[in-house]
């Protein structure tokens, strides 16, 4: 190839009215501005980019891959990039009439310049590309690979690729503009959005709407009944001291005081956690939002500091009113009781930051004041003996079952370190000691820490023989256990361990869905990883049995090795639920280089002729990057109809939030794992 593709990336096959008209439209203006601000944050303020900038700015580890894009933009060979050559290159990359774009693409893989690309170059571009997203492959998978990307393009011939037949067949790739996009997106505008389809198909606001009441009317009922005995209690409470000739003060600090006994009792029934999952599995489960019980109790703790901070401003306004003495108050039982009740509800309080943090214990130690509130609120409220006293004993019950029933001992057969940092946990599983799908326990190590119980998902099936846990590193009692597993003179007879279950979750609906949804990232595939062998140990002890449910199975993972963790599983779910189960892999470690072209090419071409994919060896497919959920809902949609869709997720927190606005536009039903 002679020349530089950069050179006249701005002279576009455009030419008069048509070309003024292109130059001056909104898009172009935007993508000017857009380059000029990325530019100057990464030049400085010289205004020149040099390499060190430029590889930093890509955030590749492979210098191969920017070197050379590098080269090709700095189109004067002056070792620097200007505004001028960074703005052609966002021009080139940018126009989809021009084949400029596709040239660079090319000199790009041909590292040794001499116009044409063999399986060398192919093998050295696809071995930097997976270098650099830290992906591996067989020696003779990689062979397969760089065949199947010349196989890709039919006029190549002698295993030698003209840039003309390069650029012919990569424009019916139909993912080119795609990977160009995000490239765009990722490296030169730094931001990872990319705008996806909203789905035409999606439902309209009205019936949205209404599929929304429908899956969540349960939690509107009862959140209505809440609101109404709140404004009961308040009203009738203001009522009373109004006719007993209280002054307005004392009437609203004896209205909100009425809303507090119910609200502390509530609170504290609502963690009866035994009783509540033994009704997850009872037609109750119908009527009561259990699922949203953990969030009820949360709100209702914020509720409770605003009526008691409203309590509190009532009496001292009162205080000041009728001039009682400060002095006086520090022999008053009511105000010291509520100062007591107040101080240890602030410290519970302050611990609910660390729930989700590496020092949970914090958020554990914390909550033990619970204890301290309740005596000091027993003896503030003249009434409040008789609100706690049918919650408090519902509760003792519970952790009486609990403790008797649900804790039990057990020794751990194996721990086995895993792949970024995860440990799974085996024991034997005790008799009687029965779980469905998406179960949680708690469990405790003595050898690590006498007092702290941390919940975990079951990953194994209720039909096996063994209990399953698979554990992230995640904080000091997760990585010492991690550490631990990694030691080869520990005797496994010596640990023992004491869990606390099984609870119910929200996955475990599962098990009833037609069309079940689940969405997994990271070590959040362990709930659907006990589902998935269930049903393929039912489906095998009953291959006759009629079963007309469909499973999706997204997975995302940033590193290609967390994969082996549920390999084989996966690989048993596609070979006997075949056509029911659509398992989608998706790698979000995938830069968005333009070597990922070749790479996506290389992949799908291999994977037409060996129908396994060369990074998992399973048949899905490998995605690179996150997925573009409208689309994907979308055609869930156009193919189920009507039907009722349920999603499960399990991860972050802010993926959460994205499916659940998405599974509202769509009219699905959203249930996301969480237990406390």
């Amino acid at each position: 190839m002679t020349g530089n593709p950069l050179l006249h990336a701005e002279l576009v096959a455009e030419t008069g009215f048509r070309k003024f008209i292109a130059w001056f439209s909104p898009q172009r203006i935007r993508r000017v501005r857009r380059a000029k601000k990325r530019f100057r944050q990464l030049a400085g303020t010289d205004e020149l980019i040099d390499f060190s900038e430029w590889e930093r700015a890509l955030g590749v580890r492979n210098k191969l891959i920017a070197k050379r894009l590098f080269d090709l933009v700095d189109t004067d060979s002056s070792g620097f990039i200007d505004l001028n050559e960074y703005q052609a290159l966002v021009n080139c990359l940018a126009n989809k009439k021009s084949d400029q774009r596709l040239n660079l693409v090319f000199a790009i893989y041909d590292q040794d310049g001499d116009g044409f690309l063999q399986i060398k170059d192919i093998q050295e571009l696809l071995a930097a590309s997976m270098e650099e997203q830290s992906l591996t492959v067989t020696d003779e998978d990689m062979e397969e690979l760089s065949s199947s990307f010349m196989n890709y393009f039919q006029g190549a011939k002698k295993n030698k690729l003209e840039i003309t037949e390069f650029v012919i067949g990569i424009k019916s790739y139909p993912k080119l503009d795609r990977l160009f996009e995000q490239f765009i997106a990722q490296w030169l505008y730094k931001s990872g959005k990319t705008r996806g389809s909203r789905g035409l198909l999606q439902a309209g606001a009205w019936t949205r709407r209404l599929r929304y009441m429908q899956s969540h009317w349960a939690a509107w009922l009862w959140t209505l009944i809440y609101v109404y005995v709140n404004g009961y209690l308040f009203m009738r409470a203001m009522d009373f001291y109004a006719h007993s000739g209280a002054t307005l003060a004392v009437q609203i600090a004896r209205g909100l005081g009425a809303c507090l006994n119910f609200n502390v009792a509530l609170m504290l029934l609502l963690m009866a956690r035994a009783l509540w999952s033994r009704l997850r599995h009872t037609f109750l489960s119908h009527l009561l939002p259990l699922d949203s019980f953990v969030d009820f109790h949360r709100r209702i703790g914020w509720m409770l500091l605003v009526v008691s901070a409203a309590h509190t401003v009532a009496h001292c306004y009162n205080y000041w009113e009728t001039y009682v003495h400060p002095y006086t108050l520090l022999f008053n039982v009511s105000f010291l009781t509520g100062v007591a009740a107040s101080l240890a509800f602030l410290i519970m309080l302050a611990g609910v930051a660390y729930r989700n943090s590496r020092r949970r214990e914090r958020f554990a130690v914390t909550h033990l004041f619970y204890a301290v509130f309740l005596v000091a609120v027993l003896y503030h409220g003249q009434h409040f003996w008789m609100w706690i006293a049918p919650a408090l004993l519902i509760y003792a019950l519970d952790a009486l079952y609990r403790k008797v029933w649900m804790t039990r001992k057990v020794k751990i057969i194996s721990m086995e370190p895993l792949s970024d940092g995860v440990t799974r946990v085996r024991f034997a599983k005790p008799a009687k000691f029965r779980f469905h799908p998406g179960d949680y326990l708690y469990l405790r190590l003595a050898g690590l820490s006498r007092w702290q119980w941390h919940p975990f998902t079951f990953s194994a099936a209720p039909e096996v023989d063994h209990v399953d846990l698979h554990v992230r590193n995640n904080g000091n009692w997760t990585g010492a256990l991690y550490n631990l597993s990694r030691k080869s003179n520990v005797a496994m007879d010596s640990l023992v361990a004491h869990i606390d279950g099984p609870y119910g979750a929200p996955t475990t609906h599962i098990s009833k869905s037609k069309v079940a949804v689940m969405i997994a990232a990271g070590i959040g595939v362990t709930p659907f990883a006990s589902a998935l062998e269930s049903v393929v140990l039912q489906r095998q002890a009953q291959a006759d049995a009629a079963d007309d449910r469909v499973l999706y199975f997204h997975w995302l993972n940033r590193s290609q090795a967390s994969y082996e963790w549920f390999q084989q599983l996966l690989l048993q779910a596609e070979t006997v639920l075949r056509d029911q189960f659509k398992l989608y892999i998706h790698l979000t470690s995938f830069n968005h280089n333009l070597t990922n072209i070749a790479m996506q090419i290389a992949v799908e071409e291999f994977y037409k002729t060996h129908k396994r994919d060369p990074f998992t060896q399973l048949h899905a497919i490998t995605s690179p990057g996150r997925p573009n959920w409208p689309l994907l809902f979308t055609e869930l949609r156009t193919r189920h109809g009507n039907q009722s869709i349920q999603v499960f997720y399990c991860g972050p927190k802010q993926l959460g939030r994205d499916l659940k606005r998405h599974c509202y536009n769509f009219g699905f039903q959203f249930y996301k794992e969480k237990f406390d």
